[in-house]
């Protein structure tokens, strides 16, 4: 930019300043003065220019003159080395700053200094103005602080026709700024992303990223929220007109404060230290005793070595396959649905986040061949499918034994003391800590709303009803299915008993159950005119608890039950084989093959059906979809277990069983639980927009895993399973029966998150 453009702002920032503050011209020129004193020369061009733009700002020409003349001979004598843009002009010592004097010239543009003089001038907030005018100074002073925060702020968007709507500026450089030496006044830069609404009619297009803009602007801290909101939506007037709307919140802004600690943040790490202090006592009492070569002999040494580490990883990394059932197949159904459910969610965050390109998500969810991406919600009805038949299996194992005498409120006492307490240590976390350990420019968005969100509804997560109670205000994410399985694991024992006691009377129960389960979700979808299934599209999902179809459809018990009924059908049904020690045909196995293959494979990859462009809407096909899809693929799992489980699967029985799969699989708990602390921190550190191909979302995703096993493997040593093996020797110790037919009988799953199913 020419001293013409730049000597031209300046004059029309004096105006502004005159105008909103009744200075004299004389006294706005004076402002002008270390800029005048520059060395650069005006030319006969930039001279009419200048007292042309005078003339229609009603200045005085023979006062630009005057300045003109006064600047052409002061840049004559001046000595080279001193550069007035740093210094005062009462300071005689020779000053050599970093920048060349043209550095504010290459990043300040004029139509952006005029636009913010504007907007300052307009603030009502007195302190967040007076900063703003600082700032201004900064700026044509070429202070290195004021330049660094224009520097930080979004300028003209990149890529906006491309799909591109975050622009995130510098945060760093941002929140880095402090200057206090200016007559003792501090100003430190605060990053705040506003949110900018185009206002066009009424877009039902699903795709893309719809018409909202995240800008990135660096302003002085004490600028609250309305001051923000209220400068951008000036500078975008001057510069796009007023067809646009300015949102920007507390969380919205971020600056770096001293860390503050309330009790509840002391009662969680004073809790955390002392089980880690446990944990340290208990390791080394356990090395004494190997040392010293002595056996756990009493109840007292088990329930202290149950803390020990040593003891808990040789549990974790076991690879033994306990228990004659068959069922080992379990491990690796376990252990390979939460890994894709784990890059499912990993996919959902980086497609709802920041990116460079909204419409390559588009691209990849059309692909048939990305189907398994899009199937998160059946891998999680996978869970619910093996929770079921596990408990079904393992409890009419315990009613033959003890002929129907059984009492399960125990059971459901234990799987609830089992569950509780490692999931209750993440949502205090999330109360606590997880919104102090990073920065970022969507941290305080994302993460202080997920805090608010738990200390408003952390009881519905407790007593496990938050898929039904304060859907709007849910902690966690992921934690509405551990409410799902609650509810349906204590409803459970009716059907499981019925089928044990009245053996035809329990199959048409469940039969019946099966229907429900099924016209339930139909007949809502088709009245509600819902989507099929849950539908990834990236702009919906930007905070998934306040989607739609998530809260008021997708989290419902009632919605997900056919799958679990499906569980219970299939553990009913190897109990019957394996007691009759049933034989089938080759026919049958073949034709269960065939059948089982075809219909995984229709749901796996019809899910994109709905995600393509020439795909109508249709409530009679949603109807239909959601619940035949979920039969479809209960009856698919249902043969593979009872395949492997009989000796009859094959090469995948022998994958499934793969006993290195074990310690992944005795994981899955404690990582659902810690996988929302990955993806949140994940985008809300996020620097940058991210670049979506198919590799940098399935490298991304892996990571996302990676990180979410290792903090499983310290939640599993630390909380869930110490508490799982205090459970198993006290239920071992106090609860075991009189007498055991065949002790051998029961199948210890720990590959679950529920531990063996012992009276």
């Amino acid at each position: 930019m020419d001293f013409m453009t730049f000597t031209l702002l300046i004059f029309l920032v004096a105006v502004v300043s005159t105008q909103n503050f009744n200075i004299t011209n004389t006294d706005a020129l004076a402002r002008l003065t270390p800029l005048l004193d520059s060395n650069r020369t005006v030319n006969e061009q930039d001279l009419a220019l200048l007292n042309r733009t005078a003339d229609k700002l009603g200045l005085d020409r023979d006062l630009i003159a005057k300045f003109v003349a006064n600047r052409t001979e002061r840049a004559s004598q001046r000595n080279p080395a001193y550069n007035e843009y740093e210094g005062d002009t009462k300071d005689t010592q020779v000053r050599v700053i970093g920048e060349s004097p043209d550095y504010a010239s290459s990043v300040v543009l004029a139509s952006d200094l005029l636009s913010l003089t504007s907007a300052i001038a307009s603030l009502k907030d007195n302190a967040c103005r007076d900063h703003g005018y600082k700032f201004l100074d900064g700026l044509l002073l070429n202070k290195r602080w004021a330049l660094k925060m224009f520097d930080a702020s979004a300028k003209s968007p990149q890529g906006l026709l491309f799909g591109s709507s975050y622009h995130l500026g510098n945060f760093d450089e941002c929140v880095g700024i402090e200057d206090s030496n200016d007559n003792g006044v501090s100003v430190d830069g605060q990053y705040c992303l506003a949110t900018i609404k185009w206002q066009h009619e009424e877009n039902k297009i699903r795709t893309g990223r719809g018409e909202t803009l995240r800008w990135a602007v660096c302003v002085p801290n004490v600028c609250n929220s309305e001051a923000v909101q209220s400068f951008v939506s000036s500078v975008l007037s001057h510069t796009v007109g007023n067809n646009t709307g300015v949102e920007v919140s507390e969380r919205d802004c971020y600056t770096r404060r001293p860390l503050s600690i309330n009790n509840l943040d002391v009662a969680f790490l004073s809790l955390i230290l002392v089980f880690m202090t446990i944990l340290t006592l208990s390791t080394i009492f356990e090395i004494f005793i190997i040392y010293m070569g002595k056996k756990k002999d009493s109840v007292i040494t088990e329930l202290i070595t149950s803390f020990s580490v040593i003891n808990n990883v040789k549990k974790i990394i076991s690879t033994k396959q306990q228990g004659n059932l068959g069922l080992e197949c379990v491990t690796g159904i376990k252990a390979l649905s939460m890994i894709f459910i784990l890059g499912g969610h990993a996919c959902l965050f980086i497609a709802s986040g920041p990116v460079m390109d909204a419409t390559a998500w588009d691209r990849l969810i059309r692909t048939p061949l990305n189907g398994f991406m899009l199937n998160n919600a059946l891998l999680v009805d996978t869970f619910l499918f093996l929770s079921a038949f596990l408990f079904c299996r393992l409890l009419l194992i315990e009613l033959d034994k003890r002929r129907g005498k059984l009492n399960v409120i125990p059971i459901l006492v234990f799987r609830y003391i089992r569950v509780t307490p490692a999931y209750a240590v993440i949502i205090l976390f999330y109360m606590t800590w997880f919104p102090k350990i990073g920065e970022g420019p969507l941290w305080d968005d994302r993460l202080l709303l997920e805090r608010e969100r738990c200390m408003e509804s952390w009881w519905a997560n407790i007593l496990y009803i938050n898929n039904y109670v304060n859907t709007d205000q849910m902690c966690m994410f992921q934690s509405w299915y551990l409410s799902v399985d609650t509810q349906l694991f204590f409803v459970a024992p009716i059907f499981i008993y019925s089928l044990w006691r009245w053996r035809k009377f329990g199959t048409f129960l469940l039969s019946f159950a099966i229907l429900v389960s099924m016209l339930v979700p139909s007949v809502i979808t088709y009245k509600d005119k819902l989507d099929p299934t849950l539908l990834f599209f990236a702009k919906e999902f930007t905070d998934i608890v306040s989607n739609f179809y998530f809260k008021e459809a997708y989290i419902k018990t009632h919605m997900k039950m056919i799958t679990y009924c499906m569980g219970l059908l299939t553990g009913y049904v190897l109990h019957r084989i394996q007691s009759t020690n049933y034989q089938m045909s080759y026919l049958l196995k073949s034709f269960a093959w065939l059948i089982s293959i075809i219909l995984g494979t229709v749901t796996t990859f019809s899910v994109t059906l709905f995600y393509q462009e020439w795909y109508e809407y249709s409530n009679i096909e949603a109807a239909a979809y959601i619940s035949l899809h979920k039969l479809a693929w209960g009856i698919a799992n249902g043969w593979l277990i009872i395949a492997c489980s009989t000796g009859n699967g094959g090469i995948l029985g022998r994958l499934l069983s793969w006993k290195f799969l074990g310690p992944v699989a005795r994981l899955t708990f404690c990582a659902y639980l810690v996988n929302g602390i990955v993806e949140l921190y994940y985008v809300g550190q996020l620097r940058h927009p991210m670049h979506i191909t198919f590799f940098t979302v399935v490298a991304s995703a892996t990571s996302h895993i990676v990180l979410t096993f290792f903090l499983a493997l310290l939640l599993c040593l630390t909380f869930e399973s110490p508490l799982h093996g205090i459970e198993k020797i006290l239920l071992k110790r106090f609860a075991q029966p009189k007498h055991r037919e065949n002790p051998n009988s029961v199948q210890t799953s720990r590959n679950t998150s529920q531990s063996r199913l012992e009276s």
